[in-house]
């Protein structure tokens, strides 16, 4: 019984240690990135084996692995050698920070609205192709956003309602 009570405490530590090491590089590798294809010299969208990365971090530094990428399609499966990228700066590849940095210091075309004064927790900003037609994000696949950037401008949620709501 006295022996449950010292090795019961140390167990529960490393327990609690692995636990929140798993779930740390759950959230640090989870959802989609776009990244430059070493292999193929255009932009991909990957997805990161999240599950697999978290359960290989309890024990020692998480081993990545891509789970998806949208030049498989057509293409079958690669080396992989864009996760050394992805390994240096998984955050700076990650969609919503790529957006996050392009609106920084933008204003809607439309209104003139801060970029940083809208809410994003609510509704997404939105962009204007040269043509003019208003698109969501949803409306865009990852690995078109770097080429979308380069000759889209910013709108914000509200001129996209006015703009695309029939009366």
């Amino acid at each position: 019984m006295v022996a449950a009570f010292v090795v019961m405490p140390p167990l529960l530590v490393a327990l609690g240690l692995g636990l929140g090491r798993a779930g740390s590089a759950y959230l640090k590798f989870r959802g989609t990135r776009v990244i430059a294809c070493p292999e193929r010299g255009q932009p991909a969208a990957v997805d990161l084996s999240a599950v697999h990365i978290a359960l290989k971090a309890v024990f020692r530094k998480p081993a990545l692995r891509l789970r998806d990428c949208s030049n498989w399609t057509g293409h079958g499966r690669c080396h992989q050698d864009c996760l050394v990228q992805l390994g240096a700066a998984p955050e700076q590849y990650r969609v919503r920070s790529i957006l996050r940095t392009w609106y920084e210091g933008k204003s809607c075309v439309c209104c003139g609205t801060s970029m940083e004064a809208t809410d994003r927790t609510k509704h997404g900003p939105c962009v204007i192709s040269p043509d003019l037609e208003i698109l969501e994000w949803t409306d865009i696949q990852p690995e078109e956003i770097p080429k979308v950037l380069e000759t889209h401008q910013p709108v914000c949620w509200n001129c996209l309602v006015a703009e695309t709501h029939t009366w």
